[in-house]
């Protein structure tokens, strides 16, 4: 008589275990993708930001070329105190005239203005990518930067600093002129600087005039440019090109580019919100050209 026959039985599906481990693998791979996609989006805004401050840096040679070798700058007032670096003081948004009253005397981001008036760059170079800015529409309706003299919304249509172009009576006896013909590690312009609100027990911010080279690294992270995260600023220098900088003591005697220079740090000539200003020249920091520092003929068109 033949043995009986074994009953083999089939398995089908995974076991709890099997099915933990494919859960597992697939949570690594999900979670690998989603920091590769971080990485490279980070990564095009920077360079982004990079190229667009860039091209800030070349609108600059150019418009200074048609100016006496000068920087872009408006209705200049020497003294003290009589900086406008932020969202105050915008003049007359319809005006269409930088270099009479309005914008108002001394006004740095109406100074950067000057370059979209010379049509050679676009209001979008003017946003970082990983900023909340967005392109100035010049109020719509087909305007152009012709028919204004300053930024709609500074806050939301611009996003890099600029060197201070109207120094006060300390800085021109120091020799200060924003002109070609700087010191290679000149820095010209960087990514928004944060301002100077906030404490340094303010999570959200730090008081920028009380940083100095040897203040912890995470009082130093807190002072720099809140595009990139608090990462770093992209850093325009005189010679034209830029470099990421992990915080803001960098150029010309590794002051802070943010603040005013050494002679006086510590006396604040802008408000608390967000500003478009740099510092004015370290002191002893002469510039080797003869320009006069003022305006001549500006590469404009009249608006129609």
């Amino acid at each position: 008589m033949a043995p009986p026959a074994k009953i083999t039985q089939v398995r089908h599906g995974f076991t709890y275990v099997e099915l933990l481990a494919v859960i597992a693998l697939t949570l690594v791979v999900i979670i690998m993708v989603a920091c590769w996609t971080f990485q490279t989006r980070h990564s095009y805004s920077g360079v982004h930001c990079s190229s667009n401050l860039r091209q800030i840096g070349q609108a600059i040679l150019l418009y200074s070329n048609d100016n006496k070798l000068a920087y872009p700058r408006t209705v200049y007032v020497g003294g003290t105190n009589q900086l406008i670096p932020d969202c105050h003081g915008y003049g007359t948004l319809t005006a269409t005239d930088p270099f009479s009253q309005s914008p108002q005397i001394n006004n740095v981001p109406a100074a950067l203005f000057l370059l979209l008036r010379t049509e050679d760059i676009t209001s979008a170079v003017f946003t970082c990518p990983s900023s909340n800015t967005m392109a100035d529409i010049y109020g719509g309706g087909g305007n152009t930067a012709l028919h204004r003299t300053n930024w709609t919304n500074i806050q939301n249509n611009l996003s890099y600093s600029y060197q201070n172009p109207y120094p006060d009576n300390g800085a021109i006896a120091a020799g200060f002129k924003l002109v070609q013909g700087l010191d290679p590690h000149f820095v010209i312009a960087a990514d928004l600087n944060p301002g100077t609100s906030g404490s340094i027990n303010n999570v959200n911010g730090v008081n920028l005039l009380t940083l100095t080279p040897s203040s912890p690294p995470a009082q130093l992270r807190l002072g720099n440019s809140n595009n990139h995260g608090k990462d770093g600023q992209n850093v325009l220098y005189a010679d034209g090109h830029i470099e990421f900088a992990n915080n803001v003591f960098v150029g010309i005697g590794r002051d802070n580019i943010f603040t005013r220079n050494a002679i006086t740090k510590g006396v604040a000539q802008y408000g608390p919100n967000n500003c478009a200003v740099l510092r004015f020249a370290i002191s002893g920091q002469r510039q080797h050209s003869a320009a006069d520092g003022g305006e001549s003929m500006r590469r404009e068109r009249s608006p129609t």
